[in-house]
């Protein structure tokens, strides 16, 4: 007869036979360094530590199991687990923001919180603290759901970087932080919820699962086994998506401001070591450390992140300011601004204007002056050092942020090319909240005024060209029907007959009742100001 339910019928294994285990590990490396894979110290290094911390984690839930308190099982699960999982969780992304660690945290632990709550009703332990059954399934959860929140947290910030020209888009048009960034979300969740799917697909075909088998060994019989993994498995998937959503969830409320900015200058190169370097020898001990690369080249590598002006000579230093603003005309303003900031972290800039009905006026100067960051500072994208800004008499403060940027709209330079097509852009516009009880866009009457086919509507932006792109985008912004446009360079890739298609539509929809009352252009086309009849204002220097 075999073994009664739950009797143990695995032995202890002696030191002897460990130390036989670990030499398949050994031969393993030897094999590596004979075939040159590169990889031998590290497979030796892998194994030694995994012999130290299990032997380590024995050793230190022995006297937990004992002791059979609530106080010290709840505090390893979530002063030492939790702690250590977000560490490796935050760790792994190439890009970090402030608090990210603490964000890891909070996902990991209220969605173990839930999930294990959920189990402890279905397991029904006893006594309910029993760390033999606690910590064992806590640890599975945590671990999974680590993978999850740091592919989570790779993706997330890969697209908030990568896609931040989309991301700024839809800002521009009105969007929330959280309608700029579901994409990104969508995305994340996707790519970081695979694992657990592929895992439940094939569970039970390919191999037994670890506490199946776990459970087997320890002369539980199969069937009892399989339901204890049927309810882990879906509890692991339960936790995996919870935390995988408050991560990205977080993640957006951390790198947007309190006006829906796109906070940039949150999001730093990660400077956290993941635990597996973290406790190398050859770090800790200086085995193999090479030199640190010196200062001048590698200082290059990293110049991009310096602002282009900086970079140029012959630009001017001092305090930067408008000339030639146009006059205040009689009646009350469709844009007054009173803008003051900074450009490029330390050049001071200070703007005053004011635009009436059917007013437009040009704005230039050399590249790199700021003449970009003035239009998102009267947007709302960037953040002024101090700004007064009214829209028919309305001030920025007293409206909601994306109220603000769908009738003040900055129509971005083209950088690269965005996602979808420009028939999805349209929709994603006017599915955007501020839009809401507003009638569809149709941008079809302007692309005909640009020069472009309806059939460009459901072309990928990627196969437009850099000229079919900025008409695109500028139809599409018409198509809004704000009150003041913000064109930063739309026709820098155009030739001279596109660009006069440009300037026709430009001047009918300021001559309309349905179009922008004003606009603000960005040129350095002195042509095209005379053409355009525009106000020009020129970015100068003044020294004090």
């Amino acid at each position: 007869a075999g073994p009664a339910d739950g009797e143990t019928v695995s032995g202890d294994i002696p030191f002897s036979h460990l130390l036989v285990s670990f030499g398949v590990i050994v031969v393993e490396s030897y094999c590596a360094r004979l075939l040159e894979l590169g990889n031998a110290d590290q497979l030796l290094i892998s194994g030694i530590r995994a012999f130290l911390q299990l032997s380590f984690l024995g050793f230190i839930l022995h006297p937990i199991f004992a002791a059979s308190n609530p106080g010290i099982v709840f505090g390893y699960i979530f002063g030492f687990m939790i702690m250590v999982s977000a560490y490796e969780a935050t760790a792994r992304p190439k890009i970090a923001y402030p608090g990210m660690l603490k964000c890891a945290m909070a996902s990991l632990g209220l969605s173990l919180l839930g999930t294990g709550t959920l189990l402890l009703l279905i397991v029904t332990p006893d006594p309910w603290y029993n760390a033999q059954y606690l910590i064992p399934l806590a640890g599975m959860l945590i671990n999974n759901s680590l993978s999850g929140v740091a592919l989570a947290l790779n993706q997330m910030m890969d697209h908030l970087t990568n896609s931040k020209e989309h991301v700024e888009v839809l800002l521009a048009f009105g969007a929330s932080p959280w309608e700029a960034a579901w994409p990104g979300f969508i995305k994340s969740a996707q790519a970081a919820l695979i694992p657990a799917i592929n895992g439940m697909n094939v569970i039970g075909l390919v191999s037994i699962p670890g506490m199946m088998t776990g459970q087997i060994l320890g002369g539980a019989s199969p069937v009892k086994a399989a339901r204890y993994q049927i309810v882990i498995t879906f509890l692991i998937s339960a936790c995996t998506f919870s935390s995988v959503a408050l991560i990205c969830a977080l993640t957006i409320r951390a790198v947007f401001d309190e006006r829906g900015r796109h906070a940039t200058d949150r999001m730093v190169k990660q400077s956290r070591l993941d635990i597996g370097k973290l406790l190398d020898p050859k770090r800790c001990f200086g085995f193999g450390a090479k030199a640190e690369p010196a200062a001048g080249k590698g200082a290059a590598a990293g110049a991009g992140a310096v602002p282009l002006l900086d970079g140029e000579v012959g630009l001017p230093r001092g305090t930067l300011r408008l000339r030639g603003a146009p006059a205040p005309a009689p009646g009350e303003p469709v844009l007054a601004l009173d803008i003051a900031g900074v450009v490029a972290k330390q050049r001071p800039f200070e703007a005053k204007l004011s635009l009436g009905v059917g007013e437009a006026a040009c704005i230039m100067g050399p590249s790199g002056i700021g003449k970009s960051t003035l239009l998102k500072w009267v947007s709302d994208l960037q953040t002024a050092t101090a700004s007064s800004m009214q829209l028919r008499g309305k001030s920025s403060t007293e409206m909601p942020a994306q109220a603000w940027r769908r009738d003040v709209l900055y129509v971005h330079q083209s950088k690269a090319p965005l996602p979808g097509t420009p028939l999805e852009l349209v929709r994603a516009v006017e599915g955007l909240k501020v839009n809401k009880g507003r009638p569809p866009l149709d941008p079809k009457p302007h692309m005909r005024a640009l020069g472009l086919s309806e059939g460009f509507l459901e072309q990928a932006w990627g196969e437009l060209s850099g000229g079919e792109a900025q008409r695109m985008m500028v139809a599409v912004a018409l198509s809004t029907r704000p009150a003041v446009i913000l064109l930063d360079e739309p026709t820098s890739a155009l030739d001279d007959a596109s660009k006069g298609l440009v300037e026709a539509a430009l001047l009918e929809v300021l001559r309309s009742d349905v179009g922008p009352s004003a606009a603000l252009l960005v040129t350095h086309d002195k042509a095209q100001a005379e053409r355009l009849g525009f106000s020009v204002c020129e970015v100068e220097e003044v020294r004090s």
